[in-house]
């Protein structure tokens, strides 16, 4: 199980007191690349569904993920997420040329359902 936890915070010096307090726990930094995607007529986000091509430290990796299904209780959002990796060349040809997710839709699970469901 994954738990993000997100926080709000005031200003500067609070984000700086608190990575001051996290810094002893710090472990490695991942640097990411997100891209978004939907429709023109906001087929997913007006679903409350983000469909995301995440890159990480350039290109060395890529993961196409799906979140949707959220629910909001006290406060809590929770909502389902399914991942899955591909080529990161196949990423960078989907982020130029957007309408080529739908071809390798066929061999990502994910993309599959997107076109499916959504």
């Amino acid at each position: 199980m994954e738990v993000e936890v997100k926080l709000r915070l005031l200003d500067f010096g609070t984000h700086q007191k608190l990575s001051d307090l996290l810094s002893p726990f710090h472990i490695k930094t991942h640097l990411q690349e997100n891209i978004l995607f939907d429709g023109t007529a906001k087929e997913l986000s007006s679903k409350l569904v983000v469909l995301r091509l995440r890159f990480y430290n350039s290109d060395s990796r890529c993961v196409v993920s799906l979140k949707a299904k959220a629910v909001l209780g006290n406060g809590v959002s929770r909502v389902e997420e399914d991942e899955e990796d591909i080529d990161p060349s196949i990423g960078r040809v989907c982020v130029a040329e957007p309408w080529r997710l739908c071809s390798i839709g066929y061999s990502s699970r994910i993309l599959k359902r997107v076109r499916d469901e959504f």
